[in-house]
């Protein structure tokens, strides 16, 4: 019998692997064996949270489409915010805006540590006992745990951020409007310097108070306009413009996300795949990935298919 001790192989393989010896192990086993408790810790929070990073990129990616939206929502606003509110009536709203921040915030926390408590935690039970488990289910637990968690982590950020907005745009008005035209004291010192008695100081502060709405005062303007016709047509004018407007916006918003998108997808090389023929011979196929923006699709054609020698 021939001896394998001189084999030409194992002379090249003893000249190139450390030690002589080349040690074969499946992943799942130098994935959980090594770095002992803290080692298999560190990988369940991987296979666990791994999608985590391509949800947080999702929800955070600004695109034109969404850029108008909130341009459109911080125009309405301003359109129909009252620049006579009152510093008390914008404190007390602020206060509310940051108590109902508050409560966003702590369902966030409770869902999270719930789904913690009562999913991460025993899949890591598992982990300990049975990692070829933990690794077949890891995907679908993970799956399944953030789709509950985006959608509660989407709303809160979409309203908190808003909120937080709305109460920095309140607090941040207030302190201006007070440096350029005094408060409520400082208005009634200034008249009775002047002379004026109560009844003209009462007034004053009406007037003062006295709702200021960009898009009443619009309406209030047409609304004086005499004749038919000519209110019908000025009204009606405003009011189309308005939609019109928004809708062009989100047209031509999409039209630019859709140019990025195509090319982005333009700089992807065309898909090579290896398949075999119905004799066992290997082909290679290469793909081309196109978008049919009228269908809003992704088509992908057969370009080449090639015999492989």
């Amino acid at each position: 019998m021939v001896s394998t001790i001189n084999l030409v192989s194992r002379s090249i393989r003893k000249a190139a692997v450390v030690g002589g010896t080349r040690i074969i192990s499946s992943p799942n086993a130098s994935s959980h064996d090594g770095g002992g408790f803290f080692g298999f810790i560190i990988e369940a929070a991987k296979s666990l949270l791994k999608p985590l990073a391509a949800f947080l990129s999702k929800i955070l990616g600004w695109t034109f489409t969404q850029l108008w939206a909130g341009f459109c929502i911080a125009v309405g606003f301003i359109w129909n915010f009252n620049f006579n509110v009152t510093d008390t009536e914008i404190a007390a709203s602020a206060e509310s805006n940051f108590t109902t921040i508050a409560g966003l915030v702590g369902q966030g926390i409770g869902k999270t540590l719930g789904y913690l408590v009562c999913g991460a935690l025993p899949s890591l039970a598992i982990l300990a006992i049975n990692p070829v488990v933990f690794d077949a289910i890891a995907p679908k637990i993970t799956e399944e745990l953030l789709e509950g968690l985006t959608q509660q982590y989407a709303a809160i950020i979409t309203q908190s951020a808003r909120l937080f907005l709305n109460s920095g745009f309140l607090l941040l008005y207030s302190s201006i409007r007070r440096a350029f035209r005094g408060n409520d004291e400082d208005l009634k010192n200034r008249l009775k310097a002047a002379g004026a008695n109560q009844e003209k100081i009462t007034k004053e502060l009406e007037m003062r108070h006295q709702p200021f709405v960009i898009s009443q005062k619009i309406q209030e303007g047409i609304d004086s306009i005499k004749g038919k016709k000519t209110h019908a047509l000025v009204d009606q004018a405003y009011q189309e413009f308005g939609m019109a407007c928004t809708e062009a916006g989100y047209v031509v918003a999409g039209a630019l996300d859709n140019y990025i998108f195509q090319k982005n997808l333009a700089k992807n090389e065309n898909l090579i795949e290896i398949e075999f023929d119905e004799n066992n011979q290997p082909i290679v196929k290469e793909y081309q990935t196109t978008i049919d923006t009228k269908k809003q699709s992704i088509i992908t054609e057969v370009l080449n298919v090639t015999p492989l020698k």
